[in-house]
């Protein structure tokens, strides 16, 4: 284990016990995550948040003997707090204090694998410290100074402190910039080559990766811990009906995830979330599958991504937690595709359904037209060439276009019969 760390849970006036539960389980999910034990766990109604504490002066106090008989080497907050609120704490318990913010960028540091990830998270870590620095003025040399994996002396000159992070921020900022140009020109790329393109989204631990090497062989990195992906991964496949896809991973939504790091990774999203379709990934085994699901969508909406194809993979059904939640997830108006990757149940309905919505976005179409004509490097641009013949006097192309290209060329009868077959 990295070290102990005592829990605070908050709850808010009138919140269910239910409810309360789920989220102390995630948060211990989280602490897990990041090799932390917890030894020892207390849960407040904070009906009113106190400008010195954000706690109650009686609930501070309880934590503080609680500090005091367990010996945790820190205390977590399921809640975020305020600067000042966490420099106040610190004093009074005399151990470190993360907020649900801190914890869940601690978890983004250490699994961050890429470089245009790390840069990612060193934004979000350096714009949660900043406003921390005065507050942290007598002590920086001797505390964490931040998020966990950046830890370092802290300057005693506060002022000079904070300048550097302004210049490096907006270092990153400028680094973060030409990475998400690269990912654009890309991304341009494959739109004139014709390929659609598939994004798994959904709470993080519910099974994107594990879809994305099942379907394409990707060797993504799949643990059953929160957060195992942060960066976005994109691998191509084809389909039975032939078409050519590209399928990308990305990371996880969670209940309250920072504005911070939606920000952050907003280059990371935008590659997913400008994709043609939609594939969101539910875990059926997770207590509360339903808030999940909700939790997902309404993170779409936020991000105004819900206006395409979507496709519900219903997945981890080997686990179904209650038939409740499972009944209401299937209810849903989207494709429902009913899965569990592990066991190797439902990986045919997902493709069917992934075949379902490039057969709306498709047609075939069949043009023939002079042999001088440049209607194949015309048509290359476009569309994703299938066949070509030729007479004396003539060439004939079948070709599989987006419906909305289809009408440039005039000159084509559109193929209604499909006999594809599973290779």
């Amino acid at each position: 284990m990295e070290g102990t760390v005592l829990l605070v849970s908050v709850r808010e006036a009138g919140e269910s016990d239910r409810k309360a539960f789920l989220r102390e389980a995630e948060m211990r999910s989280l602490l897990s995550t990041l090799g932390l034990q917890v030894v020892y766990a207390l849960s407040f109604t904070v009906k009113e948040k106190t400008n010195r504490f954000y706690l109650g002066k009686g609930q501070a106090d309880s934590v503080r003997e609680a500090v005091l008989a367990y010996s945790p080497d820190e205390v977590a907050i399921d809640a975020s707090i305020s600067p000042r609120q966490e420099s106040n704490l610190e004093k009074l318990f005399e151990v470190p204090v993360s907020d649900r913010e801190a914890i869940i960028l601690s978890i983004f540091f250490q699994n961050a694998r890429s470089r245009e990830a790390r840069l990612q998270i060193e934004k979000a870590e350096a714009e949660y410290l900043r406003p921390r620095l005065a507050d942290r003025e007598a002590n920086l040399s001797q505390q964490r100074g931040g998020v966990r994996g950046a830890k370092g002396e802290g300057e005693r000159k506060i002022e000079l402190q904070r300048r550097r992070i302004d210049e490096r921020i907006r270092a990153l900022d400028s680094a973060i910039r030409e990475s998400a140009e690269v990912r654009n020109v890309q991304r341009q790329s494959r739109l004139k080559a014709g390929l659609f393109s598939f994004a798994l989204l959904g709470y993080t631990n519910a099974g994107k990766s594990t879809i994305l090497n099942t379907l394409t062989k990707a060797g993504v990195l799949a643990e059953d811990k929160l957060f195992a992906t942060l960066d976005t991964v994109t691998r191509s496949m084809r389909l039975p009906n032939g078409q050519k896809v590209l399928l990308s991973d990305t990371v996880g939504f969670i209940s309250e995830l920072p504005a911070g790091l939606v920000k952050a990774f907003s280059s990371t999203l935008e590659e997913a979330l400008s994709a043609d379709a939609l594939i969101i990934v539910a875990d059926a085994s997770h207590p509360d599958a339903v808030g999940c699901f909700r939790n997902t969508v309404e993170t779409l909406e936020s991000l105004h991504a819900l206006d395409k194809a979507r496709i519900l993979a219903i997945n981890k059904t080997d686990s179904i937690y209650d038939d409740i939640s499972y009944s209401y997830l299937k209810s849903q108006p989207f494709i429902i595709a009913e899965t569990s990757m592990k066991e190797g149940i439902g990986i045919d309905s997902l493709i069917d359904a992934m075949c379902r919505v490039t057969d709306e976005a498709f047609e075939d179409i069949e043009i023939t037209e002079d042999a001088s004509s440049d209607i194949i490097s015309r048509l290359s641009a476009d569309a994703s060439i299938r066949s070509i013949e030729y007479s004396d006097s003539s060439v004939t192309v079948k070709a599989r276009i987006r419906r909305e290209l289809a009408s440039k060329y005039t000159k084509k009868k559109v193929i209604h019969e499909r006999d594809w077959e599973r290779p």
